[in-house]
């Protein structure tokens, strides 16, 4: 048996990338993976992976150093040294915990742990695996992560153009490419009850196009309730009809600020009977199933969660075409693809999906033949936890 450290810096968020790290330690094989979670605090994700049974561990970061990547980015030169002094002594104290953990591998879920602890247990002897699960370029932070790694698992074939292989140590025998798999079953258990249409008081004829994600400047929000005015402006008769659902919450002031401006642009343009604010949700399976069109148009992703757990859902989607998202979603067949920032592109295409009904249910239909075919959970369970035994040591 292998003794894992399943490390995940996002410890008080539970969207895509902490729920497929979720799902795999729920479903791989307990006799040959010893798993226990390391995070820097107590939050969402450790109380979802608590009600499970599975170890958890906290190597508490410094005060310092509990920022987001933007806030750290906006800080004063001082704040700078002393955040690289705190992360000096963040770095102790992992290799402390090593010296005293016989470790078999780490696994990194995302860059901030592969910055800390994967540099930790590197300099501890310990192999590393790094799940690379978003195309965001973070420039030289990503190729210093890539040879921390001994191995790099991308959640799609387009994620690997964040990184330049002549900056990275035996780059190509590194990397592997492993798509996110989906549970069916968990997905078919889910009835579809029709709350949500009692829940917002509204006729069953009402048409609900939902975005799933949390609310930020990346995941496009702004961009959709534009495409919603672009509509309304031309009198589209198609949104008469229709309300747009904002499924998601804020981690921080700057998210905020970026919702507050959402929230202007509806007041602004007279969108509040059409778009509404349900927050964050626990019953998503639930709302993909009621409702009729999704929407996800982000600037970066790795593999959105969502569109698969919509498709699965056999509910269509109209997305931008980013990293994996064209991998997933085969254009006016079982959606639509965008490119990132086309507000009148995002707005011709709810225009198409939304006119014609047996359109969307032809699409919904396919999109679940694609998660049948490519992306089922036994595959990501299995081919997962074959690298992760290899990459052990």
């Amino acid at each position: 048996m292998k003794k894992v450290l399943f490390c995940e810096s996002g410890y008080n968020r539970f969207y895509g990338a902490q729920q497929s790290l979720y799902n795999f330690l729920v479903n791989v094989d307990k006799e040959s993976i010893e798993a226990v979670v390391l995070c820097p605090n107590k939050g969402k994700f450790t109380e979802e992976i608590n009600r499970v049974n599975i170890p958890v561990e906290i190597v508490s970061y410094p005060k310092v150093l509990d920022k987001t990547g933007e806030e750290a980015k906006s800080t004063n030169l001082i704040t700078k040294v002393k955040m690289l002094i705190g992360g000096l002594r963040y770095l102790k104290k992992y290799m402390k915990y090593f010296k005293r953990n016989k470790v078999d591998l780490v696994y990194c879920n995302d860059i901030r742990s592969i910055l800390t602890c994967g540099l930790a247990a590197r300099l501890s002897g310990i192999p590393v695996l790094w799940y690379v699960r978003i195309n965001k370029k973070l420039g030289v932070y990503n190729h210093i992560g890539a040879n921390i790694a001994s191995k790099i698992v991308v959640i799609a074939d387009n994620v690997k153009t964040i990184f330049n292989d002549k900056y990275i140590f035996n780059a190509k025998e590194k990397f592997s490419t492993i798509y996110t798999g989906i549970n069916l079953k968990e997905v078919d258990s889910v009835e579809e009850t029709g709350s949500l249409i009692k829940e917002l008081n509204l006729s069953p004829e009402i048409k609900l196009v939902g975005i799933i994600a949390s609310i930020q400047p990346r995941k496009g929000q702004k961009d959709l309730v534009k495409s919603i005015v672009s509509l309304k402006k031309e009198r589209c008769k198609s949104i008469e009809n229709t309300k747009f659902l904002i499924i998601g919450d804020t981690q921080d002031v700057k998210q905020k600020e970026y919702l507050k401006e959402v929230k202007e642009i509806i007041k602004e343009n007279n969108l509040q009977e059409n778009v509404l604010f349900l927050g964050w949700r626990q019953d998503v399976l639930q709302i993909l199933k009621q409702i009729h069109l999704l929407v996800l148009p982000s600037y970066s992703e790795g593999l959105p969660r969502t569109v698969l757990e919509s498709l699965a859902c056999n509910c269509p989607v109209i997305a931008t075409n980013v990293a994996g998202t064209g991998e997933i979603i085969n254009h006016k067949k079982n959606g639509m693809l965008v490119s990132p920032g086309d507000i009148e592109g995002l707005a011709k295409s709810l225009k198409y999906m939304l006119e014609d009904n047996r359109r969307l249910n032809k699409m919904g239909n396919e999109g679940r033949k694609t998660i049948e075919k490519k992306f089922e959970m036994e595959k990501y369970i299995s081919e997962l936890k074959e690298i992760v035994i290899k990459t052990a040591k």
